[in-house]
C-alpha cells in the first residue's frame, strides 16, 4: 500500500497525458507470460493493442518489447512482437529484449539497448501501475522516463474488434525451456551473487535505497547486449 501511495505521488511527474509532438525515441513494453499454448494472455493482447496505437498516435520512433521465456517455453518479447506486427507496427522498428525474468531486468536491459542504440528519450507503455513503476526504477540509471499508461477502455474497444486477428498470434516455442527457479539459482551461482529477492522485497527495497540516497539496485543482465529487431529474427525462423 505504501508503495502505491508512494508511485501515486510520482504520477504527476512522470505520467505523459497529453500527445507528444516529438515521438519519443523508444518505449518499452515489458512482457508478460503466454496461454501454455503460446497464445496471447489478455494481458499481451492489451500491452499490444496500446504500443500499436502508440504507433499510430506518432508517440514513439521505435519499441523494445521485453521479456524472456519465463513462465511458459515461449519468449515474451517476440510474442508481443509478433502482436504488434500484426497490427501495423513495423517489424524493423521492434527491438527484442529476450532474457528479461522480472519487470526491474525488463527496464535494465532495454535501457541498454537504448543506450548502444543512442536513444535519450524513453518511455513505458504498460497498465498504469506498472508504468509508472517502471519509470521509477529507470530513472535509477537513466535521468528521464515517461509512463505511458494504459487507456484501457481505449484498448478494449480496439481489442474486442480484433479479437480474431489476436487470437491466432503464436511464436515458435523455446527447445531449451528452463523453469524460473531454476534459471534464477543458476545464474546467481554464475555470477556469485544471491539470488533476487522476491519482487514483494525488492521493489519496496528498491524505492527506500532511492528515497536514502543510496546506490540503486543492480539487475542480473546478459553479458552481451544483442541488437536484433523482429524484422530480423522473425526472417531467421522462416529460414530454418
Amino acid at each position: 500500500m505504501l508503495l502505491g501511495v508512494v508511485l501515486q505521488g510520482y504520477a504527476g511527474r512522470l505520467e505523459v497525458k497529453t500527445p507528444v509532438a516529438k515521438p519519443f525515441d523508444a518505449v518499452i513494453v515489458p512482457g508478460c507470460p503466454t496461454q501454455a499454448d503460446g497464445g496471447l494472455t489478455l494481458s499481451l493482447q492489451r500491452r499490444a493493442v496500446w504500443a500499436a496505437l502508440l504507433w499510430d498516435r506518432r508517440q514513439a520512433e521505435h519499441f523494445i518489447t521485453s521479456g524472456s521465456a519465463v513462465h511458459t517455453p515461449f519468449v515474451e518479447a517476440e510474442a508481443l512482437a509478433a502482436a504488434m506486427t500484426a497490427l501495423g507496427v513495423p517489424a524493423e522498428r521492434i527491438y527484442l529484449e529476450p532474457h528479461a525474468l522480472h519487470t526491474e531486468e525488463n527496464i535494465y536491459n532495454s535501457l541498454r539497448i537504448a543506450q548502444k542504440m543512442g536513444w535519450s528519450q524513453l518511455g513505458v507503455a504498460s497498465d498504469r501501475g506498472q508504468a509508472l513503476g517502471a519509470c521509477r526504477m529507470l530513472e535509477a540509471w537513466h535521468p528521464q522516463c515517461g509512463a505511458f499508461a494504459m487507456d484501457t477502455a481505449t484498448v478494449d474497444h480496439r481489442r474486442s474488434e480484433l479479437s480474431g486477428l489476436l487470437s491466432a498470434v503464436r511464436v515458435q516455442q523455446v527447445a531449451d525451456f528452463v523453469p524460473l527457479k531454476a534459471r534464477e539459482q543458476a545464474r546467481a551461482q554464475r555470477h556469485n551473487r544471491r539470488e533476487r529477492p522476491p519482487s514483494l522485497v525488492l521493489y519496496p527495497l528498491m524505492l527506500v535505497r532511492h528515497l536514502l540516497g543510496r546506490a540503486p539496485w543492480q539487475p542480473y543482465f546478459p553479458e552481451e547486449t544483442p541488437l536484433i529487431t523482429w524484422a530480423e529474427q522473425s526472417a531467421r525462423y522462416s529460414r530454418r
